[in-house]
């Protein structure tokens, strides 16, 4: 039996694609209605169903934006964090890469970076990818101030 090798990061971004569910934009229009209400905030989907009585703006507000891209609406009203952090209970996928990507270039405006497997505000900066060379440049740091103080 052949064992694949691993790239580290790389494979793990990878599988992490792998676990998630994706929806085409097709799938979401289709949950327009009271009975099941879907909608999608920065290319993820949420099944917002079960809060359609709880909603501070009242039901009305979401079937407006079911079933379609509703991120400018979201952000437009000035959710508090409090509601971003209730929103991750109804989240039930991603929107499908090519669904998102199609739409990204056919729409005006920065390009969204997401890949979906990690938020922007969580990746990693080129500077934390590896332990090693965190080491290898606080080092290179010591040396550094070390040669100029004796001097």
């Amino acid at each position: 039996m052949a064992v694949a090798q691993g790239t580290g990061f790389t494979d793990f971004r990878q599988s992490c694609k792998e676990l998630r569910t994706y929806y085409r934009l097709e799938e979401v229009a289709k949950r327009n209605s009271l009975e099941e209400l879907w909608l999608v905030i920065h290319g993820r989907v949420y099944d917002v169903t079960r809060f359609l009585n709880e909603h501070p703006g009242g039901e009305e507000v979401l079937l407006e934006q079911a079933g379609v891209d509703a991120s400018e609406s979201f952000e437009n009203v000035g959710h508090s964090t409090d509601a971003r952090e209730m929103l991750k209970q109804y989240y039930i996928g991603d929107v499908h890469p090519v669904t998102l990507r199609a739409r990204l270039e056919s729409s005006p405006g920065p390009p969204n970076n997401n890949d979906g497997c990690m938020s922007s505000k969580h990746r990693w900066g080129w500077w934390q990818v590896s332990i090693p060379s965190r080491f290898f440049l606080n080092w290179i740091l010591s040396l550094c101030t070390s040669f100029y103080s004796n001097s």
